[in-house]
């Protein structure tokens, strides 16, 4: 991207310079000194950039790229009228202030110049409003490959921390009628294992999925997680029953809990280990995964984890959700606290 951003600065620094020269040619007087029309033909190319700038990152992205585009030509149109005014005004005075010579001479002048200036303003626009196209296209398709990428090793990394799952799925399924049906405890936990790898195996196979779906893996990983925790341990879940129906980019959310359960503290009284799970709409607009939870300072406990879910989950975010996400962390004393929202997608 920052390959881009250069190329970029490369190209309109070089349309610039040809327009300064290729204006100071065609307007050349051999009676005026080089310098002052030089001087007003840089006051001319200056003041080309901003319709150039006002066309290409405003009324593309703002109007074009809506496919309003009568809307587009009529304001690409005005933007240029005003702009030639603009720039007559401005450069032909600064031209009398160097040179002595008036600009307002005749009607045919005003209007040959004027004319000229408009064309001007008609090719620069045009030509940054392509470069901007142009960029942004490469930019996509860019964009797309890195997230075909980053889905493949995911899937890849997924596949690497399974041990021939279809095999523990069916041995989990095994055990489970093995287990005698008074130790439903037991059964239940098996069963919620099985759910979650099911999950893995058969529902995670599409780019976006119900957040039911990946809600309902949570609460059974939460619950497999309690096994192992002590007795008295603070932990809350806060999961609503029903969240709506939309779409979301499936194992987004787990990295963030099972960072949380990693890292959560260990003291000898357990009501002092708190981990807080909580999921929230906000507006109907957004989804909220905020998780809390107690670390021991002693431990290697850092912001930045050397854990590859979290970084993977950070750079799918970026790909998958660009601009419409925000991930917050926060540490105060031994309270760890992330914040996670994320924009509906129908």
């Amino acid at each position: 991207m920052k390959r881009n951003l250069i190329s970029r600065v490369v190209i309109h620094l070089l349309l610039w310079i040809i327009l300064t020269f290729f204006l100071l040619y065609l307007y050349y007087d051999k009676n005026s000194p080089i310098l002052q029309q030089f001087m007003a033909t840089l006051v001319v190319t200056g003041f080309t950039y901003i319709p150039a700038y006002y066309s290409a990152k405003v009324l593309v992205p703002g109007i074009l790229y809506h496919r309003r585009i009568r809307k587009f030509m009529v304001t690409l149109f005005l933007a240029a009228i005003g702009s030639t005014i603009l720039t007559y005004l401005v450069a032909g005075e600064f031209y009398h202030l160097l040179s002595g010579k008036p600009v307002f001479s005749d009607t045919a002048y005003i209007l040959t110049v004027s004319s000229f200036l408009f064309i001007i303003n008609c090719i620069v626009m045009g030509i940054s409003s392509a470069i901007q196209i142009i960029a942004d296209h490469f930019g996509m398709e860019y964009q797309l490959r890195e997230v075909q990428s980053e889905k493949i090793r995911t899937e890849l990394s997924y596949l690497r921390a399974q041990l021939n799952p279809h095999f523990l799925f069916n041995v989990l399924n095994t055990i489970y009628f093995q287990i005698n049906k008074e130790n439903a405890e037991a059964r239940n936990s098996v069963e919620k294992l099985s759910e979650m790898l099911r999950y893995q195996l058969y529902e995670c196979n599409t780019d976006m999925i119900d957040i039911s779906q990946e809600l309902s893996y949570v609460r059974n990983y939460v619950a497999i997680q309690q096994l192992r925790m002590e007795a008295g341990t603070d932990l809350r879940v806060t999961i609503p029953s029903d969240i709506g129906h939309f779409k979301i980019a499936p194992l987004l959310i787990l990295p963030l809990i099972e960072n949380a359960f990693k890292y959560l503290s260990n003291y000898k009284d357990p009501s002092l280990n708190k981990l807080y799970i909580t999921v929230s709409n906000e507006i109907d607009s957004q989804i909220i995964v905020q998780v809390i939870n107690t670390y021991s300072e002693s431990s290697e406990f850092t912001d930045n984890s050397k854990g590859l879910g979290l970084k993977n989950m950070e750079r799918r975010l970026e790909l998958l959700y660009p601009g419409t996400h925000s991930l917050k962390k926060e540490r105060s004393g031994n309270i760890y606290e992330v914040t996670l929202k994320i924009q509906k997608h129908d």
